[in-house]
């Protein structure tokens, strides 16, 4: 569960989340429910993408992913 000022930082906050589909050490159910409790919290700009084949190592497939940076750009501080 989360606190409130966490909360309300994270309902403001873009967020792009990976996880390697065969991760040994972190099972894909905590980057998914994860998601899930942001968006709960009223967050609609989440998303998790699931890289099948990938194991712990996600990043690599990550920044490897021209669209990336292209969500990079598309986002801005807002205070």
């Amino acid at each position: 569960m989360m606190d409130q000022g966490r909360g309300a930082a994270l309902k403001k906050l873009p967020i792009w989340a990976f996880h390697g589909g065969k991760d040994p050490v972190v099972p894909v159910a905590e980057s998914k429910d994860m998601v899930e409790a942001i968006k709960k919290i009223g967050n609609k700009d989440v998303k998790l993408t699931i890289y099948p084949e990938a194991n712990h190592d996600s990043w690599t497939e990550t920044y490897n992913n021209p669209e990336l940076y292209k969500w990079f750009l598309e986002h801005e501080r807002k205070d």
